[in-house]
């Protein structure tokens, strides 16, 4: 089944082959596939990279476009330069925003690496937005950890499942801070739109998104996630954590049905299935076999408090979401963008493939 919203019939008033539409991020494991998706379908694309002399990061996007009915400019823009976004934003009508950090390991200073790209960033970009008058809409990239930062999240709420309404108030610097970054930004990026009436927003909140990339200059970090279930990593097992997981093409297409309805605003979360560590490595090891280290078994939270930090688990981390059930509401994404999800397991076993065929197991 695939998602059921025909690209070839977009609202003229909103995503327009007539007006070009910038991407910035736009060579970014998601963003990529949102670019090529627009291209194919004949679009006039800007993207947004970090520095243009490094071409292998989206070389693989100039590569796209000459074989699409579309074309494709590249711009040079870094998030803290506030006039960044100026010339590139210019006669665009729809601006799709995923640039953001997204790093879960490896994190030496939340604030310079995390923090302040996300929030000066997405203020940068939607200043530049009320001064471009040609902006009819914007589509954020934000993410689930907006909604929640804990498992335990969801104690003493009415609901069962998160869902739109909630908000991340558990993350901080210290616990937890890409969540605390992209809530942050979102609600900083909520704010600069209230405070205008002529474009509109909706916000999308995807889950780990999972799947192959279209280059393997990628620096997502669902690929440390899947990558460390076949390295070893987790040999002696896996905490007992659920996680919410999503095809990244499904997501990508979900921004492109958010820009061509005009009633499409306000948050969607963008969740296919919640699975726990074991069940997904029990997947792969059934199509991959004895040939990598899967973990066969769940450690103990009791272990994990004690030694978790040897596997970058702070002991808070393993109290607020070791054991505890996890339900996410997809109704909205489903009911008012009309996304079909794609099954996660092929995803897993898609992106996996694709870091083995590009030796990214380290």
């Amino acid at each position: 089944m695939t998602n059921n919203l025909d690209l070839n019939e977009p609202n003229p008033n909103i995503l327009c082959r007539d007006f070009p539409v910038l991407v910035t991020g736009g060579a970014g494991f998601m963003a990529s596939w949102l670019v090529k998706y627009l291209l194919d379908d004949g679009y006039k694309i800007r993207v947004t990279v970090r520095d243009m002399h490094n071409e292998d990061r989206y070389r693989h996007l100039t590569k796209i476009a000459e074989r699409s009915k579309g074309s494709l400019e590249i711009f040079e823009a870094d998030l803290l330069n506030p006039d960044a976004f100026k010339g590139c934003m210019t006669g665009c009508n729809v601006v799709f925003h995923t640039a953001s950090p997204y790093k879960i390991t490896g994190i030496k200073n939340p604030q310079k690496e995390l923090i302040d790209p996300s929030l000066e960033g997405t203020r940068n970009v939607l200043e530049a937005v009320n001064k471009a008058h040609s902006v009819k809409k914007v589509i954020f990239t934000s993410a689930i950890s907006a909604i929640y930062g804990d498992a335990t999240d969801i104690d003493g709420l009415e609901e069962e499942s998160f869902n739109e309404a909630h908000w991340n108030k558990s993350s901080n610097l210290k616990h937890q801070p890409l969540g605390f970054a992209k809530t942050v930004a979102e609600r900083e990026a909520w704010r600069i739109h209230d405070a205008q009436s002529r474009w509109k927003m909706a916000t999308l909140n995807p889950s780990l998104c999972l799947g192959p990339s279209l280059t393997n200059y990628s620096q997502s970090g669902s690929f440390d996630f899947i990558r460390q279930l076949a390295d070893g990593t987790f040999a002696s097992g896996v905490p007992d954590l659920q996680h919410g997981l999503v095809d990244v093409r499904d997501v990508a297409h979900a921004h492109i049905f958010a820009a061509q309805d005009e009633y499409a605003t306000g948050r969607f979360l963008l969740v296919n299935e919640v699975m726990s560590l074991l069940q997904l490595s029990k997947f792969l090891h059934k199509k991959f076999g004895e040939e990598f280290d899967f973990p066969r078994k769940e450690l103990s939270s009791r272990m994990l408090y004690f030694f978790g930090f040897t596997k970058g688990f702070s002991r808070k981390y393993v109290m607020e979401n070791v054991g505890k059930p996890l339900k996410i509401d997809n109704t909205r994404s489903r009911n008012e963008l009309g996304v079909y999800y794609k099954p996660v397991e092929e995803a897993a076993e898609e992106m996996l493939r694709f870091i083995l065929d590009y030796n990214m197991l380290k």
